[in-house]
């Protein structure tokens, strides 16, 4: 798998990247993420249908829950999060933010920290992939990060 697209699978999984059809800097379409995001899918409990894919994508704020349980099980994949832990790896989550935003490590940490204490008392696992992924969003666009944005 080439970089550009380990890249899109990472920030996919907290929510950040949304690859806008007619969006030049991304270099890859919505639908070329669904694509790769796909295959990741195929050992997830529930298994996502590609709708829900592409809630994750899209950065839907109320997806259905299938799309929050592949969240999670990408997460997981990635080593963002273990198994009954409700906080995110921070060391793995800067690391993988610090792919598409190379100036803001302090930001970064800080908003990881910000997102773990936020959501560490929700304890149903998909629930909590996703509240972090949103927070994440929500964070990176109070600080001014430029986010891909739906067309």
């Amino acid at each position: 798998m080439n970089f550009c697209k380990q890249l899109f699978i990472c920030l996919s999984l907290i929510a950040i990247a949304y690859a806008d059809d007619d969006d030049d800097d991304v270099g890859m379409t919505s639908e070329e993420l669904v694509d790769a995001l796909e295959p990741f899918g195929e050992n997830c409990d529930p298994k996502p249908e590609r709708e829900h894919i592409k809630q994750m994508v899209k950065n839907d704020e109320n997806p259905h829950q299938n799309s929050k349980c592949f969240r999670h099980c990408l997460m997981q994949e990635f080593e963002l999060i273990s198994e009954g832990s409700t906080t995110m790896n921070e060391e793995k989550a800067v690391d993988m933010l610090s792919m598409m935003f190379t100036d803001g490590t302090e930001d970064l940490q800080d908003i990881v920290k910000i997102c773990n204490g936020e959501n560490e008392g929700i304890a149903e696992k998909c629930e909590n992939a996703h509240m972090h992924g949103m927070c994440i969003l929500r964070e990176l666009k109070k600080r001014n990060y430029k986010i891909p944005q739906p067309g």
